[in-house]
Parts: structure tokens; C-alpha cells; sequence
């Protein structure tokens, strides 16, 4: 299915030329057959563009040489004469619908999911986006409360705080200075999160008893309130649910101004395998 879908795609869109413009340049020729640098580069277009961005001179050699390959493959189909086989015709007529359909669906978006009507979208929808009020705290952790003044008058003295943590806390994230990343009130223990939550960026504060008997020294490093952030934050999220809506509202248009009749019986009892 695969290099006869490859075969069809190739036909499809033109990618071989042979010789028929006298100004291109000949990249391989197989018996007289030419595939040039268009040819080349209109298959390269069929990748993606993030793809095409990190494309090696190794690359292009593979490429070259499945050109070549596939070529080849070609010419043994059309010895058995593929061409008139309904299977063939049937998957090349299926892949045709789908290219156009791709195609058109790259067009509208195009022309439609524009930043401007993304901007738009973002700001009737903004409690979509809208962050819970969060704290990014990092915590040294231990055993008793003399050990953790102690700690908490080096840490307000001055001392690396991820330094300390390495050094004395019994809590989670060590590796890492004892950094919680941003985190809801309700996923923090309460006694940490009314004390992170009433603190000041920056701000080194403790110890702060829990129930389980641990003492924690707290540094609030930020402090995110609730709301909307800007667009610019959450523009590829945007773009992405916008586009959506796009196809949802267009497909569901499109379906409204027609008579569609389906029969569910039919449809199960339809054999797939």
C-alpha cells in the first residue's frame, strides 16, 4: 500500500518532469529517465516543515535514491500493467479525495485562522484560559524544629538556598533545590499553602509545622494570581482551539444545507473484516 500510494501521490501532483524543460538541472537519470532539482524539490515539500528545516545532505541522498528506487518499483508495476487493477484505481481516486480535501481544509484555515480572529476568539473566551491563583515555592524539609531554625537563619542570612536543601531537607525534590514548580493552594499540604500563599516573592519563611510532625522552611520564588494570562502566552493553544472551532462550525454549516440519510442497520451489520 505504501509505495503504491507513494506512486499515485507521484503522478498525482507532477513530480516527474523527464526532460521537458531544457533549463533544469539533471539530479539522476535512469535509461534516458531525468529526475531534476524541481522534481526533488516539490518532493521535499511533501514532508513536513519541520522536517524539511534539519534536512541533511545525507537526507537528500536518501531521498534521492527512494526517487530512484521508486522509479524502478514503477516500472515493474507497469509491466504487469497495475494501472487497470481496480484496487489501484479505487486507493489513487481515494487518495485524490483526500489530498483536495486537505488541501481545501489548508486554504480555509489559512484565510481564516488569522491572529486577528485568534485575538478575537481569546478575548470571548478568556475564562477558557483563566489560571488558577498558584505559587512556585521551593521547601526545605526535616525533623525538628531547632534544626529547622537553624537552617531558616542561614537561608535568610544568605546562603544558597538549593544548596541547604542538598544538604539537609528529608522532603521530595531535592535534586532539584526543593523546587514545587507552581502549584494550587488545594495541591499543597494546608499548612504550606497558607503560609506560601500569604508570603512575598522572594520572601524565606518558616518553620511551618504539618501534622505529620515535619518542619518546613518555605522561599516563595513567585506568586501567579488568578485570571487570564496574556494572548501572547497562550497564542499556539489559541490557534489550535480556534481552528477547531473553525472546522467544527464549517463542517456543521455545510451539513445543515444538505439531506443526509444514513442506516445504522446497514452500518452494523457491515462486515470490516
Amino acid at each position: 500500500m505504501g509505495i503504491l500510494r507513494c506512486c499515485a501521490a507521484l503522478m498525482i501532483v507532477g513530480l516527474f518532469f523527464g526532460t521537458a524543460f531544457a533549463d533544469v538541472k539533471e539530479l539522476a537519470k535512469i535509461d534516458g529517465f531525468v529526475i531534476s532539482d524541481t522534481d526533488f524539490k516539490k518532493r521535499i515539500m511533501l514532508t513536513p516543515e519541520r522536517q524539511r528545516a534539519r534536512f541533511t545532505n545525507k537526507d537528500k541522498e536518501n531521498l534521492l535514491n527512494k526517487m530512484i528506487d521508486e522509479e524502478l518499483l514503477l516500472r515493474e508495476a507497469q509491466k504487469l500493467n497495475l494501472y487497470d487493477n481496480e484496487d489501484y484505481k479505487f486507493k489513487v481516486e481515494t487518495y485524490k479525495r483526500e489530498l483536495l480535501v486537505n488541501l481545501y481544509l489548508e486554504q480555509f484555515l489559512n484565510e481564516n485562522n488569522t491572529e486577528e480572529n485568534q485575538k478575537k476568539y481569546y478575548e470571548e473566551n478568556k475564562e477558557k484560559y483563566a489560571n488558577k491563583e498558584t505559587v512556585r515555592i521551593s521547601v526545605i524539609s526535616v525533623g525538628s524544629e531547632d534544626e529547622a531554625k537553624e537552617i531558616l537563619k542561614k537561608a535568610q542570612a544568605g546562603e544558597d538556598f538549593a544548596e541547604l536543601v542538598k544538604k539537609h531537607s528529608k522532603g521530595p525534590f531535592v535534586n532539584r533545590g526543593g523546587d514545587f514548580g507552581y502549584r494550587t493552594r488545594t495541591s499543597l499540604k494546608k499548612e504550606i499553602a497558607d503560609a506560601a500563599f500569604s508570603m512575598k516573592e522572594g520572601e524565606i519563611g518558616g518553620p511551618v509545622k504539618t501534622e505529620d510532625g515535619g518542619y518546613h522552611i518555605i522561599k516563595l520564588v513567585d506568586h501567579k494570581e488568578a485570571g487570564p494570562p496574556p494572548f501572547e502566552e497562550e497564542k499556539n493553544k489559541v490557534a489550535i482551539d480556534y481552528g477547531r472551532k473553525l472546522l467544527s462550525d464549517k463542517i456543521s454549516g455545510l451539513r445543515k444545507a444538505v439531506k443526509i440519510q444514513t442506516d445504522s442497520k446497514v452500518l452494523e451489520d457491515l462486515k470490516t473484516d
